[in-house]
């Protein structure tokens, strides 16, 4: 049985440190997201009455034979988690900074890597597409959207100038980075060592047909990776510990 949960935004009475709009696209966000992760929702979407009305909904499946108290309490909880996950996302930033080969084939490939991204409730930000700062040189505007993203994923298939990138991201500011590679193919040998030396980076090889699955892993890999460095940082750092 498929339920269908709205929320309905009244932007002159809205009460919240981020705007409306942005509010209710990360809420869709959140919904893809947690659909991923397994929760039974679908459909998400926004309509806009000149945003003043926005109205957010998407869908709850639930068993037929569900007793009504029970489908409350899952409405109530598919509300909350949703609400919950879009004020967290928006906190902690939820974004991929994508970066690779931007041009001709290679930006088709990038454009694949961020429709999966999108679809999966994820912001991202390919660098060449984001405004230009005067006195900004190209490293600043990487690691600027760098270090707002959740982690970078890079497209290591092709040269291009993330070749020159990738140290910065890697190795200066110590950003999680997913390295994706085509099978049989890379853009140098240079950073090999690296995968071995440095925790916060991972290459993940893929075939085409295979390319969103290979995605999928390594963004499992991001999650934990951090999961993990946050643990160690609570038992080793002193004011990072919970007493």
């Amino acid at each position: 049985m498929k339920i269908q949960i709205e929320e309905h935004i009244y932007t002159k009475y809205w009460i919240h440190k981020f705007h409306a709009t942005v509010f209710a696209e990360a809420m869709i966000k959140a919904v893809k997201r947690l659909t991923v992760e397994g929760l039974p929702f679908s459909d998400a979407e926004i309509e806009s009455d000149d945003d003043i009305h926005l109205f957010i909904r998407w869908t709850l499946t639930v068993s037929a034979s569900i007793n009504s108290k029970t489908l409350q309490n899952k409405i109530h909880h598919a509300f909350d988690v949703v609400y919950s996950r879009a004020n967290s996302m928006l906190d902690d930033s939820d974004s991929v900074l994508i970066l690779g080969k931007d041009t001709e084939e290679g930006l088709i490939l990038l454009k694949r890597i961020q429709s999966y991204l999108e679809d999966a409730g994820f912001y991202t930000y390919i660098i060449k597409e984001q405004p230009d700062k005067e006195g900004e040189s190209i490293i600043q505007k990487v690691l600027r959207f760098g270090l707002s993203s959740r982690f970078v994923i890079i497209e290591n298939t092709r040269p291009s100038g993330h070749l020159y990138e990738m140290p910065h991201v890697t190795k200066l500011a110590e950003l999680t980075c997913i390295i994706l590679q085509e099978e049989g193919k890379g853009a140098t040998y240079m950073f090999e060592d690296l995968y071995h030396r440095l925790n916060n980076i991972k290459k993940f090889e893929y075939q085409l047909d295979t390319l969103e699955h290979t995605i999928e892993i390594g963004i499992g890999w991001a999650y934990n990776y951090v999961k993990s460095f946050s643990e160690y940082q609570k038992h080793h750092l002193p004011w990072l510990r919970k007493f």
